[in-house]
């Protein structure tokens, strides 16, 4: 963590904490895994980065330990990361409980798209995936309640989805408050395009899509990608401050 990160995640860790790793980055099978937070400009921004090539409970508490040691303990109200429970199982056992753990949209609809292949049949596959995002996008919750038992009865009662059916019903049916949106309401963070975008950004802008051999060369991108989002954050800034003077000045 640079000093600018130590910052960042003191100011705004304790709204929103975003977690999930990035893989194919090097040819050694050393995966990155990030913490993001939001800023007041809704912008994600990486305060803590960590190369692994474990992805066990037992090594992200060493991650979450090594950040707890530099800023303190983190206590965020809104906690976002994947489907697999060691990320939040070693926050919570390092940083405390948190209120909101929801889980990330990509990774839930990524999900469902690999085991939509248990409808052989490609119209009605069709049909369920647009169903899953009606169900996903409902932001009133009677609204989604309603639809929820339809879409399930639906799914269930026909012999060409009925697959689909169980495995919806035994991994998502029982805790919508994880991944649907009408349960994120207030909460300012619907999707999570924060963590696409980060991905994006590290892989084909800063790595120029390409394995990096070398570990050091990838700290080395690393290090300029927050030297940029420092410059991004200042001009932000000044732009704020230059725009209410101007604005009075044409008065």
């Amino acid at each position: 963590m640079t000093d600018f990160q130590k910052e960042i995640i003191t100011k705004y860790g304790k709204d929103k904490i975003c977690i999930d790793g990035t893989h194919g980055l090097n040819s050694y099978d050393f995966n990155l895994y990030s913490v993001l937070v939001i800023d007041e400009h809704k912008n994600g921004i990486p305060v803590a980065f960590c190369f692994s090539n474990r992805s066990s409970e037992d090594a992200f508490k060493i991650y979450f330990s090594a950040i707890k040691k530099t800023v303190g303990k983190i206590e965020t109200t809104t906690f976002m990361t994947d489907d697999a429970p060691a990320f939040y199982n070693a926050w919570s056992y390092v940083m405390g409980t948190v209120k909101n753990v929801l889980l990330c949209a990509w990774h839930v609809t990524r999900n469902w798209h690999q085991n939509l292949n248990k409808i052989k049949i490609p119209e009605k596959r069709k049909i369920v995936n647009i169903a899953l995002k009606a169900v996903k996008d409902e932001l009133c919750l009677e609204t989604f309640s309603n639809l929820m038992k339809q879409f399930i009865e639906d799914l269930l009662n026909d012999p060409d989805t009925s697959e689909f059916g169980k495995y919806f019903q035994q991994n998502y049916a029982q805790r919508p408050e994880k991944w649907a949106y009408c349960y994120r309401k207030g909460l300012g963070i619907n999707t999570n395009m924060y963590l696409e975008s980060l991905h994006k950004k590290i892989k084909y802008h800063y790595f120029d899509g390409k394995h990096v051999r070398r570990l050091d060369v990838a700290i080395d991108g690393l290090l300029k990608l927050v030297r940029d989002l420092i410059f991004q954050c200042l001009i932000k800034i000044t732009k704020k401050k230059l725009f209410p003077l101007i604005n009075y000045q044409k008065l």
